[in-house]
This record gives structure tokens, C-alpha cells and sequence, in this order.
């Protein structure tokens, strides 16, 4: 009975014996007075990166466009240059790094802390032992980008040469002692051709090409070439009809332009909206004082569901309890990508400055 009566007494006192923990998290600067060792960590916020991807145009008519429905019968060509711009594409993505503004310090004041206390949340990255290294690059717009076609201009313009002789008849008087004589004399008359005349020689080459090559597919040929080579020859008779063939049609013109910006959400719940620039259909992005094109913006609108876990406070806390954890969860936030009046993406992306600030419990 007594061993029994002494037994129960020790599990009794052997709470009373261990050593409990006692921890406050404050913001790095603010020092308890009885602090002993100390646990940095900060809470992330999300960056955002939004590339922006558009596509200018130029339409340049062909030398010989007056003469394309009369030598080739083609109707539907470019008869005035023209250009254009039109945004075809609008990615965001998002990445953490520390918020500068919510750097705290874990402040042992009695007992032992144990480190996977901690492990959980960065595991799941809301909370960032400050060590993480951010490495994102965004390409400036100065770097730059080619057309598609190497050459807005016309160089290669037909095979034959630019000159052309002509012989013409003419007659010499000759005075005699009698009468006068008129004597023919032939010469040659080197001049340029005209316009005209070399958008026949042009649609003659473009025929001959044509004709060229459904004798290599016809088998006309005594002999032809095989297997790649046919390939080969088929494909640079194709290249060489579509540079003929521009002279009269024009070309269209292709050139892809990226502008990417980083954007850091402001804290707080409230829809926001950001703006990104001034875009023209003309001109693409144009200084803001230039009065031409529309706003280019995005809209963000938390939805409120960033309190998953833990008690919610309604802003950063003030003052800061003991053996309370302090971090932020994430909220989902509609962004919306606006040019002028129309929408032109839409992305829902996990925002942590427009999350809940929560507590837990440190044992």
C-alpha cells in the first residue's frame, strides 16, 4: 500500500519538474529584456511576373502590284503599306521572397525550442528562414528582336539585267554636188527598262518555275532527282516562286516584341489595380504624356479565403503573446489583365500580402 501511495506522489510531481517553453516572436528590432537565444524567420510575400508579348506588323506592297491581275491574274493584293501592333499574349507568374516589411525573431525565454516546430511551415513555405536565394530576370525592352522576313525592301527583282539594247534607223543626209542623199544608218540604243517590262520578265520566271516543277513531279524529266534531293529541289523551287510571286502580291511582315515587368502587390485585402503602360494599335506601348492608345492594367481582386487555419486577425499584430507563432496564409486573388475596355486574360494566383495573418500555438 505504501509503494502504491509513493508511485502515484512521483507521477504527481514529475509535471511539476519539467522544464516548460517559453518563446515570443517579435519583429527583428524589438528586443524582450529577458531573451536568450534567438530564431530568425520572415514571412513571404509574392512577386509577380508579367510578360507581355505582342506582335507587330507591316504590310509592304510589291514593286509590280499594278500588274499582277493583268500578267498573273491576281486580284488580292497589298496596294498601300500599312502597320499595325496587337497584344497576343499575357503571362503572369508568380514567385516568394522575403517581405522586408515582416521580419521577426523567435526569442527563447525558458525550456528548449524545437526545431521542428518550424520545419512544418517552411516545408509548406509560409514562413522563410531568410536564407533563400531569388533568382528571376526579365528581358528589357532594349534587346532586340528580328522581322521574319529579313528584308522589308525588294533586291531581287528579276533574272534578266536591268538594261535592255534597242536598234533604231536613222537616215544621214549627204549633200553632192547634185542633190541630196539620205543614207540609213543603224545604232544601238542602251537604255533601262521600264517598270512594265520587268513585271513580264518577273511572271515569265514565275511560269517557268511552275512549269519546271510539275515536269520534276510528273516524271518529265530524263533524269531527276531522289529522295531528298527531289525534296530539296521541290522546296527551293517553292521559296524561290513565294520571292517571285511578292514582287506582286507584297510581303507581310512579322515581328515579335516582350515587355515583362515585375510587380509586387500592395498588403491588404482591397482590390487594387495596377498599371502597366499606354498601348497603341499603331505605335505599340507610347509614353503616357503622348495622348494616343489605351491603358493597359491589371486588376486584382482577393477573394477572401486566406484563413484556412488558426485565429485570423483582421491586420499585422501590436502586441505579441507568448508561445504564439505569427504567419501569414496565402489568399486567391482574380487578376485580370484590361486593355482599354477589354479583357484579356484572366488568372487566379495564390497572393500571401493579401492573406489572413494567423496564429499557432508553439509547445
Amino acid at each position: 500500500m505504501r509503494k502504491t501511495v509513493g508511485l502515484i506522489a512521483l507521477v504527481m510531481l514529475l509535471p511539476g519538474c519539467a522544464t516548460s517553453t517559453r518563446v515570443r516572436v517579435m519583429p527583428l528590432g524589438m528586443e524582450p529584456e529577458d531573451k536568450g537565444k534567438e530564431y530568425f524567420y520572415a514571412l513571404p510575400r509574392t512577386v509577380l511576373k508579367v510578360e507581355v508579348t505582342c506582335l507587330e506588323t507591316k504590310q509592304v506592297p510589291g514593286p509590280y502590284w499594278e500588274y499582277a491581275d493583268k500578267l498573273l491574274g491576281i486580284k488580292e493584293v497589298i496596294r498601300q503599306p500599312s502597320a499595325g501592333w496587337e497584344i497576343v499574349d499575357v503571362h503572369i507568374s508568380g514567385h516568394r521572397e522575403a517581405d522586408p516589411g515582416h521580419l521577426y525573431t523567435i526569442h527563447l525565454l525558458e525550456g528548449e525550442l524545437r526545431q521542428e516546430a518550424l520545419q512544418r511551415f517552411m516545408e509548406k513555405g509560409v514562413l522563410l528562414d531568410g536564407t533563400e536565394m531569388v533568382e528571376e530576370s526579365i528581358a528589357g525592352p532594349g534587346l532586340a528582336s528580328g522581322w521574319e522576313s529579313n528584308h522589308s525592301g525588294y533586291v531581287d527583282l528579276g533574272v534578266e539585267g536591268n538594261f535592255e539594247e534597242r536598234k533604231e534607223t536613222m537616215y544621214k543626209t549627204l549633200v553632192t554636188d547634185t542633190s541630196f542623199v539620205s543614207v540609213p544608218v543603224d545604232r544601238t540604243i542602251v537604255e533601262q527598262k521600264t517598270v512594265a517590262r520587268k513585271a513580264e520578265e518577273a511572271a515569265e520566271f514565275i511560269l517557268q518555275i511552275r512549269t519546271s516543277r510539275f515536269e520534276m513531279l510528273t516524271g518529265l524529266y530524263e533524269v531527276f532527282p531522289q529522295g531528298e534531293a527531289m525534296a530539296a529541289a521541290i522546296d527551293r523551287l517553292d521559296r524561290l516562286e513565294e520571292s517571285y510571286l511578292s514582287l506582286f502580291t507584297g510581303k507581310n511582315l512579322r515581328k515579335v516584341h516582350r515587355r515583362s515587368y515585375f510587380l509586387v502587390p500592395e498588403s491588404g485585402s482591397s482590390p487594387a489595380e495596377y498599371r502597366l503602360g499606354m498601348f497603341s494599335g499603331l505605335l505599340g506601348f507610347v509614353p503616357e504624356g503622348l495622348m494616343e492608345g489605351v491603358p493597359l492594367v491589371i486588376r486584382m481582386t482577393p477573394q477572401g479565403k486566406g484563413a484556412a487555419s488558426g485565429t485570423a486577425l483582421s491586420a499585422a499584430p501590436v502586441a505579441y503573446d507568448d508561445n504564439l507563432l505569427y504567419y501569414r496564409i496565402p489568399d486567391v486573388a482574380e487578376m485580370k489583365v484590361i486593355l482599354g475596355d477589354q479583357i484579356l486574360k484572366e488568372q487566379r494566383i495564390s497572393i500571401f500580402q493579401a492573406g489572413s495573418y494567423v496564429t499557432y500555438p508553439i509547445d
